[in-house]
């Protein structure tokens, strides 16, 4: 009565438990990003624990999609079950489904086995720079098959980020000699064709959904790369020491499928943009695991490079949103 009497509103509960809820599913968002981002930059670590064991990037990518292969199939069932209660159209028309195999295959095939092969020959912090370095090409690609413009600013931001790649490479082109050419090359081909599947999955996704075109996609290029190690090796080559499997369950489960979902559920709460931005953490983390578990060489060169590369690849990220 008092408060009427002074003409002071009630505080607005609903609204303080609102604002309440959506911190925290900033939060969630946040923290989803960051562990996303970590998970998936242990990938090349755990991959070079693997070629201890002399195995080789076809078999290692074909025991990696065999352990993965299953957990898309269920989550492919699961959202589009989830599509169906929901009454929300799913073209699964022949069209659709070619296509999102060819994008698939692009982004899940050629690109890991590019990576794989560069991996043989450069360490695992390099690795994860170049391939961080992705929407570089899809600004590239987008302005050359969608006309998309080019500006000044993005300009300068390529050419920082490449700078700082072409310290890295110089560096360890004294290092550890001719080899990081090709690795590098190698490395460069997979965050091509990784940007390719960027640019044409968003077509893809809008007809099925980011969840169930993700699985789609999975599971055409996981059936490639079957058909890659039936035509070259003999299934003898999948008999590895349990280790090999151990450390392959790991690439697929935590440094594949985990990290997937993850970053699918962070991008769901905070968007694109800041996903990419908390996603920057992935190659400074790769980058410590380097030095701690492989006794990695990180010098002065190799920190500035890191800077460049980071700078330019997160401005580049957030001016592709705004093309």
């Amino acid at each position: 009565m008092a408060q009427k009497i002074r003409g002071e509103e009630p505080p607005d509960i609903s609204k303080a438990h609102s604002s309440r809820h959506e911190m925290s599913h900033a939060t969630q968002g946040i923290l989803l990003a960051i562990a996303g981002a970590c998970l998936f930059s242990t990938k090349p670590i755990i991959i070079k624990f693997t070629y201890a064991y002399h195995i080789d990037p076809v078999t290692l990518m074909t025991l990696r999609m065999a352990f993965s292969l299953p957990f898309y199939v269920l989550f492919a069932l699961l959202a589009y079950r989830e599509r169906k209660r929901s009454k929300t159209p799913t073209d699964l028309s022949r069209t659709i489904l070619i296509q999102t195999a060819l994008i698939g295959m692009l982004g899940y095939y050629i690109a890991s086995y590019l990576d794989l092969e560069g991996l043989t020959r450069i360490t695992a912090q390099f690795e994860r720079l170049i391939l961080f370095t992705y929407p570089t090409f899809v600004i590239l690609l987008g302005a050359l098959f969608f006309k998309h413009k080019v500006t000044v600013p993005i300009l300068l931001a390529l050419g920082v980020t490449y700078a700082g790649l072409a310290i890295i490479f110089g560096q360890d082109l004294q290092l550890f000699g001719e080899e990081v050419i090709t690795g590098a090359a190698f490395v460069l081909g997979a965050a091509v064709t990784f940007a390719g599947y960027i640019l044409f999955s968003q077509f893809g996704i809008k007809k099925l959904g980011a969840r169930l075109f993700t699985c789609f996609a999975m599971i055409a290029a996981s059936i490639a790369i079957l058909a890659h190690f039936s035509a070259t090796h003999s299934l003898q080559m999948l008999i590895q020491p349990q280790e090999v499997y151990a450390l392959t369950f790991l690439i697929a489960v935590i440094s594949t499928v985990l990290p997937s979902f993850m970053i699918a559920a962070a991008i769901e709460r905070i968007g694109p943009g800041p996903t990419s931005l908390f996603s920057a953490i992935g190659p400074v983390f790769t980058t410590f695991l380097g030095i701690v578990l492989l006794s990695e060489t990180f010098t002065p060169l190799h920190f500035t490079g890191m800077v460049l590369v980071l700078a330019g690849a997160l401005i580049l990220s957030q001016k592709r949103r705004r093309i």
